[in-house]
């Protein structure tokens, strides 16, 4: 890949800013971002914990979404920006939330720092009829980064491998709630920072909308059985109603039922002919993903 990187000149895209480097998909797509070639710089809330955890080639410097002067600050000088952004499981409706009320610091100093392209993950299901006020929240974080006169990419993807051992973990147990009978395109996080490198490399991925799809079509429940038999974990599925109940008494469990209802009734189709062909098409199964990270990565932060 940086070979490839050199050959292209990455026409002026060089030095790429990631906020939000810290997170289950930030930290693969800057390590890749890095075996890419790029120059990449984490604008973080806690940089000693995004020193610990990021590559040692990554410059560190302190930012919040709330002070756009610290935004200011960390895009000067940068080509790019990546957005790896979300909403906490405790956040309400009339909290600030950083795809909103941060969303518009960071695109105005993304504007005073002459930032020439943003990549944006958001999410496959951001289209699925809701009236849940986190899905208006994204919805109208696309609609601010298309209407921010900066070249955009932005990301649709499926369900992520990374997910089975960071939130469905519970002990020993892997913990499922629900049932799908709907398959998603499994996609694992170093497939997908390869892509977004690729995107940086290739002008005509600007203004251009990308699904994110793997290459093993799967039920969500297969997914878990064999990441669970992989890992040598008990697996164990409840009604989605428990964690409805939970809810009542919980806002992350109330969260996270609604994110894992939106998700398993998700009726996924096969959209990324054209992100594999201009791209790069994904290579890691749930079967070799298991096997490579899964059982080292059960309880552990992915690095």
């Amino acid at each position: 890949m940086a070979a490839e990187s050199r050959s292209l000149g990455m026409f002026a895209l060089r030095k790429i800013a990631v906020i939000g480097a810290t997170g289950m998909l930030g930290i693969p797509v800057t390590v890749a971002l890095i075996d890419a070639g790029f120059a990449v710089t984490a604008l973080s809330r806690k940089p000693d914990e995004a020193r610990r955890l990021l590559p040692a080639a990554t410059q560190i410097i302190a930012a919040d979404a709330r002070d756009e002067a610290s935004l200011k600050r960390g895009l000067a000088g940068q080509d790019a920006l990546y957005l790896n952004l979300s909403i906490a499981p405790t956040e309400r409706r009339r909290d600030f939330h950083t795809e909103q009320q941060g969303l518009e610091h960071i695109l105005s100093a993304a504007r005073t720092a002459g930032i020439k392209r943003i990549a944006y993950v958001s999410a496959m299901i951001h289209d699925s009829p809701s009236r849940w006020w986190v899905q208006d929240v994204w919805r109208g974080a696309i609609a601010r980064i298309k209407a921010s006169g900066i070249p955009y990419t932005i990301f649709y993807p499926t369900n992520f491998m990374e997910t089975l051992p960071q939130r469905h973990m519970l002990g020993g147990t892997f913990v499922m709630t629900g049932w799908s009978r709907n398959r998603n395109w499994w996609i694992a996080g170093r497939d997908f920072g390869s892509q977004v490198a690729r995107s940086f490399m290739l002008p005509e991925a600007g203004n251009r909308e990308y699904a994110v799809q793997g290459p093993q079509p799967i039920t969500y429940n297969e997914a878990g059985r064999r990441f669970a038999r992989a890992a040598g974990a008990r697996s164990l599925t409840l009604p989605l109603f428990f964690i409805s109940i939970a809810g009542i008494v919980s806002p992350s469990m109330r969260f996270s039922g609604r994110i894992m209802r939106a998700v398993l009734r998700y009726p996924e189709t096969f959209e990324a002919e054209a992100t594999w062909r201009e791209l790069g098409k994904p290579s890691t199964t749930v079967e070799e993903f298991d096997r490579s990270l899964g059982i080292l990565q059960i309880g552990d932060r992915i690095r």
